[in-house]
Parts: structure tokens; sequence; C-alpha cells
């Protein structure tokens, strides 16, 4: 399959992020980022490869936390959403501060093509530091 760079900023998938947790299972915390597909044909999301920095990190510079999510071909239909969970490391949240931005690549089929989609959101951090009262 080819390879093609999404293009148009009206069909481009947007990240919104809903909400920041700790994780049932572990010490981290989850980002619950909403996808949002505002093309007129469906997608299928297939993995997001992404980075947590500071919003002040300068071009270049080492991002707090990195990562990708396998999406396992999610469907989204024209104009719906769907929610996507993202692992954010406690550490991360140490380094970066409170204004952390979630940024990366989306690579989701349409048309029988694999898109890439450069994606973008601000994330909203719990303001408490006190990370002893979390569970092991």
């Amino acid at each position: 399959m080819a390879l093609a760079t999404g293009c148009g900023a009206s069909t481009k998938p947007t990240l919104n992020v809903l909400s920041v947790h700790q994780s049932p299972a572990r010490r981290d915390m989850v980002v619950y980022v909403e996808v949002v597909n505002p093309a007129a044909r469906p997608i299928k999301l297939q993995k997001l490869q992404y980075t947590f920095a500071s919003a002040g990190t300068p071009a270049g510079a080492s991002p707090a936390a990195t990562g990708e999510v396998e999406l396992g071909a999610r469907l989204v239909a024209a104009g719906a959403a769907v929610v996507v969970e993202v692992p954010l490391p406690i550490d991360a949240l140490e380094i970066a501060g409170d204004n952390l931005i979630l940024a990366g690549r989306l690579f989701a089929e349409q048309d029988r093509i694999i898109r890439r989609f450069d994606v973008e959101a601000e994330v909203a951090t719990p303001i408490e530091r006190d990370w002893d009262h979390l569970a092991p």
C-alpha cells in the first residue's frame, strides 16, 4: 500500500484531550483523547506515534515521553469520533510540568491508502504533584 501524507486542513483528523486519570493497573497516568474524523469518508485508525513535551520545548529538544499506541484498525465514520487511551508516565509529568503538549503522527487508512496526519493537542494535567498517594 502507498503511504501518503495527510493534506487539506478540513479533512485532517483532530485530537481533543478529554481527561487525564491514573491508570488502574499502574502508577502511570492515562490521557483519554478523542480522535475526530471531519472527512466525508470513514477512516480506519492504525496507530498513533506520540510525544509528550512541555509547551515551551524548543524544536529538536528531547521530549518528556514518547510512545506508540496500536489502534487495531478502529473504524471512525465520517464526521464521527472515537476515544483513544494514551499512556503518560508520571516521570514525564515531573519533567514537563503543567503545560504538556501531546504531538505526533496518526496513521489511518482512507480509500485503501495509508495516510499520515500530524496531530497535536494541549493536555491539562493534574495540579497535585504528590505522587506518593498513587497505588504502586
